[in-house]
């Protein structure tokens, strides 16, 4: 199935190029001028620049010279060395680079049809989940000296790399928007893959050798699954940008790996080297000059004990200019940051070492008929600051000199997360993270700007970070379950790219982040109060922040936020596992009933089950069961994963139950599973008061064998909302009004049940009216038959009448006894009026529906067919109806009994 593609500014290349060719024009793009505007948005272009196209340059231009190839780029006088390099790993595979230059053939210069040639070219990129197909025409900005003042080809006449930069700058807002990237961004762009930045520890590499082989085997197996490499070397404070070191290397400058080898040491080296093994990287300047100078450079004495063949049998040979081996605890030694882009649709071909992509659009919102806060209030001074729970940010510098500044973490970064790693402790211990003076100091001064917070509702969708407790939860809410023990995800989350507004002043990355927690495993509802934390990302201002993590069985929570609350954006939520796992939003804050429960009492409250382990299951001497859990409220029921040959199982299961009847108990079973049939082991019920928080129990085992206890620890509240809530600075009638409140239902299911509730009563008084003399042969069924139809349009009609409301405090008004009054007789009479109804209607089963003699006994069909089929059905539903309540009535005996 081919993949929807998004038209950049509503252009359609093939309509564009047809309407081109039959006026016999040349294109000229409208919404991307030659024009100082598509340069720059700062600087004045320099004296002598002008746009030319490239006929204009050369007589036989060409979009690819033999192809496509790495050494084919060359970085002008732009600072977008972090997209040329992207573009220089794009070029190394055929199957990446033609999805951004689709039909290249057909794009290509006809030296023997110039009339096809329009001057239109179209390139795609990769952004928030779709492909974008971007149309520019072939003018391109020529320097005084008549050669392109950004990126070219080595070949004069090839212009495939200079047309794809102008269509990533139009994309972009302009050429200068290009600078001071990052190559993480530009790789996603080009690929639709996942980037997954890693920050080397160099010391630790260089002194632990068991640690640089983990890293060199992370190395190799992303590089033989075809995923996009680069790395860098990151300049410390106050260093140069692009300074050369001793070996050759370029700090702030992007590098791409195009191989990773595991050699045996040959014969001629071993006087050389101490080791058996070759740990050796290629590596690639996308300037196209091989700098390095250290081991295995270029004329190095390593490479004169090899020959030739040699060389080309350990597969140590040299592709294009520019590249360069070294080994890897060189590479280690130099080298601070790694860009992986893993590519995920590569895992059709291999499903069990690929990664399965699944991913949710969302948006940090306001909640209608709340205004937006001062834009002031979003850029606040919180460069020092950082989640208390573990989490931080890092603001990437601004460009220094303009020229191929690659923007990275800082080492701020990394102290942040040892501190938080330190805070995450000292939150489980209950010590509250501290606030220094100058803190303190800065939001008391700040403070009239940051009282918009308290304007954020439930209803928005921009809390901020775990940070604002009281709005962390307003966030929106993504849920996912896992099934195998130690599953490793993949989470990445993508804010929309803001580079296009760097003209109006407001192109800064919003600082992103995001939680996973750990929730109930039947929860189907948002998230309403701070549970378990399971993971959590740094926060950044970068268009993507990634985290890897292994998590245990279980129903999750992500919570992708802003670091501050109040700011607005569009973002991608992307979740990449080795298994099938479904990604969806939680959009209610309560569950919404089924149909059918739409006809019965709402939830009244609310209680949590954390079903910690058991203990004492089975005898020392004997084999331990294979043991699990079984969890209910009412209807509602919870089963635990089986425990092999575990007499004290760890459950640590927690589930949530709205339940009807306050005074529903609950009940916990333990069962032995069998070959055949399984074995209850015993069971234990318990009656939540009306509530508490963190009850702690243990309760002994009744029936079955009876053996061993449960530690249990439960949460119950007549309020709906009373677990699912932090504490906040809401309004005390605004929270009473909410508290409340019943579940909203949904207006669907409202139309529905209201539809199915008063369309039976008027084809009942519809079809005993028109047929009301059409049975002689019982004459009392029409009647019946109209009869049921009025009353029951008029209990539907009651139920929805003011006076059938409760009060606000829950009681009832005179009114509405009344109301209840006529429900309970209206309904006492139809139940009488139905068993005289079956009477008439059985009695002459079957009737003569044809009055084939005039004065015969009859009765129309159609009346007929209706009564009977609607009386049985509601004899059919009835006697469903009790046998579910003499089950339930059972289930309950028998727990009693366990009790």
């Amino acid at each position: 199935m081919p993949e929807k593609v998004c038209k950049f500014q509503g252009q359609c290349y093939h309509k564009l190029k047809r309407s081109c060719l039959r006026r016999g024009a040349l294109f000229q793009d409208p919404f991307f001028p030659p024009s100082a505007e598509s340069l720059f948005y700062k600087r004045t272009p320099p004296p002598g620049l002008t746009w030319k196209r490239p006929r204009e340059l050369c007589k036989d231009p060409r979009l690819f010279v033999d192809g496509i190839s790495t050494r084919d780029l060359h970085q002008g006088s732009l600072g977008n060395c972090w997209m040329v390099a992207a573009t220089s790993c794009l070029a190394a595979e055929a199957s990446l680079w033609k999805k951004v230059i689709p039909d290249h053939a057909e794009q290509e210069w006809h030296p023997k049809h110039p009339d096809l040639y329009a001057g239109i070219f179209h390139f795609r990129f990769w952004r928030l989940g779709q492909w974008t197909d971007v149309v520019v025409d072939d003018r391109l900005p020529v320097s005084e000296d008549g050669t392109l003042f950004f990126c070219r080809s080595a070949t004069p006449r090839e212009f495939w790399s200079a047309l794809l930069e102008k269509a990533y700058a139009k994309l972009n807002g302009c050429y200068e928007a290009l600078e001071g990237g990052n190559t993480a961004e530009a790789l996603v762009d080009f690929t639709g893959g996942v980037s997954e930045p890693l920050s080397l520890n160099r010391e630790e590499l260089i002194q632990h050798a068991d640690q640089r082989k983990m890293l060199f085997q992370t190395l190799a197996h992303a590089h033989s699954h075809k995923a996009l490499i680069t790395c860098s070397i990151r300049p410390a404070e106050g260093e140069q940008v692009e300074s050369v070191l001793d070996c050759g290397l370029i700090k702030g400058h992007a590098y791409g790996v195009t191989a990773v080898k595991k050699l045996r040491m040959p014969e001629t080296l071993h006087g050389m080297c101490n080791a058996t093994r070759l740990y050796m990287v290629r590596m690639r300047n996308p300037w196209g000059t091989a700098d390095w100078t250290g081991a295995w450079s270029l004329g190095s004495p390593q490479w004169q004990q090899l020959c030739r063949r040699e060389r080309e049998k350990m597969g140590l040979i040299v592709r294009d200019i520019g590249e360069f081996w070294m080994e890897f605890e060189d590479f280690c030694r130099y080298f601070t940051d790694m860009v992986v882009c893993r590519l995920a649709e590569r895992s059709l071909l291999w499903p069990q070492s690929h990664w399965r992509e699944v991913c949710c659009q969302g948006a940090w919102t306001y909640a209608s008929g709340i205004p937006p806060p001062p834009s002031s209030s979003c850029r606040l001074n919180i460069k020092n600051q950082r989640p208390s729970s573990g989490l931080q940010w890092s603001k990437q510098r601004p460009a220094q000199r303009r020229d191929k500044k690659e923007q990275r973490l800082s080492e701020r970064q990394k102290e942040g997360q040892i501190q938080g790693e330190k805070q995450k402790k000292k939150a489980k211990e209950g010590v509250k993270p501290k606030q220094t003076k100058g803190a303190r100091e800065r939001v008391k001064k700040e403070g009239k700007e940051m009282r918009w917070e308290r304007q954020i509702d439930r209803r928005s969708r921009c809390g901020g970070c775990i940070n604002h407790r009281d709005t962390f939860l307003y966030n929106p809410q993504f849920l996912f379950e896992l099934v195998g023990d130690g599953t490793e995800v993949l989470i990445c989350l993508q804010q929309e790219d803001r580079r296009m507004k760097r003209k109006e002043g407001s192109g800064e990355n919003l600082p992103i982040g995001f939680e996973v927690l750990r929730v109930e495993v039947n929860r189907v509802c948002r998230v309403q109060c701070l549970c378990e934390q399971a993971a959590s990302s740094v926060y950044m201002d970068s268009r993507s922040v990634t985290l890897r993590v292994t998590l245990g069985p279980g129903r999750y929570v992500i919570l992708p936020t802003t670091f501050q609350p109040g700011a607005t954006g569009r973002f991608l939520l992307r979740f990449f596992s080795h298994s099938h796992v479904r990604l969806r939003e939680l959009m209610e804050e309560l569950p919404a009933p089924s149909l059918w429960q739409c006809c019965l009492p709402q939830p009244s409250a609310v209680t949590t089950v954390h079903l910690l382990k058991a203990s004492g299951l089975s005898h020392p001497k004997k084999t331990a069961p294979d043991v699990y859990a079984v969890i209910r409220c009412e209807e509602d029921s919870v089963r635990t994963k089986i425990f092999k040959k575990d007499g004290s199982p760890e459950f640590n299961t927690k589930a949530i139950f709205y339940s009807r009847d306050p005074k529903s108990k609950i009940s916990i079973e333990l069962w032995k599973r069998g070959l055949l049939l399984d074995t209850f082991l015993g069971g234990a019920r318990i009656q939540t008061g009306g509530h508490e928080r963190y009850q702690n129990r243990v309760i002994d085992l009744q029936g079955g064998q009876s053996r061993g206890c449960v530690f249990i620890e439960t949460s119950s509240s007549q309020c709906l909302t009373d677990l699912t809530r932090t504490t906040g600075t809401m309004d005390p009638k605004q929270m009473l009004g909410y508290v409340k409140s019943p579940p909203i239902t949904s207006i669907t299911c409202l139309v529905i049940t209201k539809l199915l509730l008063l369309a039976l009563p008027i084809a009942q008084i519809a079809i005993g009216a028109v047929y009301l003399q059409d049975c002689p042969q019982q004459p009392y069924i029409p009647v019946y038959v109209l009869v049921c139809g009025v009353f029951s349009v008029f209990l539907a009609l009651l139920s929805c009448l003011p006076c059938a409301k409760e009060t606000e405090e829950g009681g009832q008004t005179a009114l509405s006894r009344t109301c209840n009054v006529w429900n309970s007789l209206v309904s006492t009479f139809l139940f009488c009026w139905m068993i005289c109804g079956s009477v008439w209607i059985y009695s002459i089963y079957p009737p003569n529906y044809i009055q084939t003699v005039a004065g015969d006994l009859y009765c129309n069909k159609t009346l007929y067919l209706f009564a009977f089929w609607t009386t049985t059905l509601g004899y059919i539903l009835l006697g469903l109806a009790l046998l579910v309540g003499l089950i339930k009535d059972a289930r309950g005996n028998f727990s009693q009994h366990l009790s």
